[in-house]
């Protein structure tokens, strides 16, 4: 089969900022208990709630430990010196106790863009390349239902033979399931890899980024520009749970790194358990990203915006005692019935393949809740004020 899908993640985060290396694996750890979820009420336009931000953990083990040894590198050096984000504090403020970010990380799905449309932009194009090679080629929904019982045939084979599931990304699951499609149809098998593994890199991943890109929220790029010009030494990262990209959204240019899980998984063979949020693998590597960058380790100078209670806000309180920002943009579109949070456009055999969480708000674990990405920097600057 041709390069795995994931690679071409790599590709796509040679941002336009300094880079250094990713991180090596970190031992994984168990997962979050899940907790019960009411009616999610959205927030109205305009109007930013902000809490005391927990701080058990400001200056938690992310400073007391050091990073991790690097790993393969997915970024590239600064062609012009980058100013500390101490530095640029001391700079900016009087007050050594004023607030400033050292390290703002994203999620990416549904905070920066809608999932369900720009998924189902890739999904289309992936299907009309694989239809215009495989006569009788099934569509998007065809092979979303060949995603369901792939992955459902693999857990019962697991059972039965008494050995782990190890979950396929939702790249491995679209290529396995357009492949079982396309030899069905009685079309040769190495012909059906070279289709179907050619199509996803030049179909479905230049479609999800172009769809991105064009379907981005209003405020997003205005609001990643007000951080850039007003914390000049702050560190910004994406942590994804699918294969969404900042920089094939037209957004590199302000992110100097990305976690994204479906490079965990296919790159490295982490387990989806620990490669995706809520576990604390993909906040452990943002640390250690962000170290390389400048960021001093002081999780209080850290603040981690998203769409999801538990796999952004509770597992970033949790995992790295960072301050947290729930967006509840009502721009946000539901996939397959649940709102979509991994990005990968697959259903399940439960139902959606890395739907969010569908969890509740826990106390203590959101320190601002905003209507979007736009209203950030004025979150910011009440901090600054505290």
């Amino acid at each position: 089969m041709a390069d795995s899908p994931a690679s071409a993640r790599v590709r796509a985060a040679a941002f336009a900022r300094a880079r250094r290396a990713p991180r090596s694996r970190l031992a994984p750890s168990s997962r979050p208990p899940r907790v019960a979820r009411p009616a999610r009420a959205r927030a109205p336009a305009g109007a930013v709630r902000i809490a005391t931000p927990a701080s058990a953990r400001s200056r938690s083990a992310l400073a007391a430990s050091p990073p991790p040894a690097p790993a393969r590198s997915r970024s590239r050096r600064l062609a012009r010196p980058r100013a500390s984000p101490r530095d640029a504090s001391a700079r900016a403020s009087p007050s050594s106790s004023s607030f400033r970010p050292e390290l703002v990380t994203f999620d990416l799905d549904d905070t920066l863009w809608p999932t369900a449309s720009v998924v189902r932009a890739a999904n289309e194009a992936f299907v009309a390349h694989c239809a215009s090679r495989i006569p009788g080629f099934p569509d998007a929904a065809g092979v979303n239902d060949l995603m369901r019982l792939i992955r459902a045939e693999r857990i019962e084979l697991a059972e039965r033979t008494n050995v782990p599931h190890v979950p396929l990304s939702f790249a491995a699951l679209r290529i396995a399931a357009a492949h079982r499609a396309a030899t069905a149809l009685g079309h040769p098998d190495a012909d059906a890899v070279g289709v179907v593994a050619r199509g996803y890199h030049v179909a479905w991943i230049p479609a999800r980024g172009d769809a991105a890109r064009e379907l981005t929220f209003p405020g997003v790029v205005e609001c990643l520009a007000a951080i850039r010009e007003e914390h000049p030494g702050c560190v910004i990262g994406a942590i994804t749970n699918g294969l969404g990209s900042a920089e094939g959204a037209g957004l590199g240019r302000f992110f100097d790194f990305e976690i994204c899980a479906e490079a965990l998984m296919d790159e490295e063979g982490i387990l989806e358990s620990d490669a995706r949020k809520p576990a604390p693998l993909p906040f452990e590597r943002a640390a250690a990203e962000a170290r390389k960058l400048g960021f001093s380790g002081d999780a209080s100078r850290w603040v981690h915006v998203g769409d999801d209670p538990r796999n952004d806000c509770f597992a970033a309180k949790t995992h790295a005692g960072a301050r947290t920002v729930l967006v509840m943009d009502e721009r946000a579109q539901p996939f397959g019935g649940k709102r979509p949070g991994g990005g990968g456009g697959a259903a399940g055999p439960g139902g959606y393949v890395g739907a969010d969480s569908g969890e509740g708000v826990v106390e203590g674990t959101v320190d601002a809740t905003v209507a979007s990405v736009a209203e950030l920097p004025g979150v910011l600057e009440a901090w600054a004020k505290e």
